[in-house]
């Protein structure tokens, strides 16, 4: 079984006036007959309008036999430049490496020492019909309670 999700999101710095346009992953649904597991397959972009730099990064899925899981590359290309300034390689779910064209090594995160941010999203009521959680806010609330036929029927 394959659930296959594309989507393009912005993501605004305010502190910089800056403006990223990304594209996501897909999300697969794997092995549904013993222990559930979501996998990101595919290749991603961002990119930035007002500085020029952008960055491509690839999901890799699990082959079928051996090899990880959520691994994950990226090249980040400063304005102009057809050679990336920063690779980068690991786990999207654990530590991801630097190699810098420099030569420089180093850790690029490790998203098990990230602590956890509440997400700070305006009250429904100040939101736009179709801002995410406004959106979906009765397909959420059905799955809260478990009503499974209410929940999609809201999705329709």
């Amino acid at each position: 079984l394959y659930l296959y999700f594309s989507l393009t999101g912005c993501v605004t710095c305010l502190d910089h006036d800056e403006h990223y346009i990304l594209t996501f992953p897909n999300g697969y649904g794997r092995s549904i007959l013993t222990v559930p597991w979501i996998e990101l397959g595919g290749e991603c972009s961002i990119s930035c309008s007002k500085t020029g730099y952008n960055a491509s990064i690839v999901f890799h899925t699990k082959p079928f036999y051996g090899g990880k899981k959520h691994r994950v590359t990226a090249e980040i290309f400063s304005p102009n430049d057809k050679k990336p300034f920063c690779s980068i390689e690991g786990e999207w779910n654990g530590v991801m490496y630097a190699k810098y064209s420099t030569g420089e090594n180093a850790v690029f995160i490790d998203t098990k020492k990230m602590p956890t941010i509440k997400k700070k999203v305006r009250k429904l009521e100040d939101q736009d019909d179709f801002e995410s959680r406004c959106l979906w806010k009765d397909v959420t609330y059905n799955l809260k309670i478990r009503d499974i036929d209410a929940a999609t029927a809201a999705k329709h």
